[in-house]
């Protein structure tokens, strides 16, 4: 699963830096090879912030927990 979070100014100021930090835990502590975790400058949606594009599909208003759920979602498909 490749994900990239928006690292842009307002994802920013909306905790973006911790989402990296929560998938990158997932990814050590469950042992997800495939997970590819980038940061990207700006999604251009900037007013649902933040954002994080999992597998080309963008998701709005994304948090750690919401980002977590997500890889585990795509773990078990």
């Amino acid at each position: 699963m490749k994900s990239q979070v928006c690292t842009g100014r307002s994802c920013k100021s909306k905790f973006s830096n911790y989402i990296i930090a929560r998938l990158e835990n997932d990814k050590k502590r469950l042992g997800l090879k495939n997970l590819e975790i980038q940061q990207i400058p700006c999604t251009g949606n900037c007013k649902k912030w933040p954002n994080v594009i999992f597998d080309g599909e963008r998701q709005e208003y994304m948090t750690p927990i919401k980002a977590s759920k997500k890889v585990l979602e795509s773990i078990k498909k």
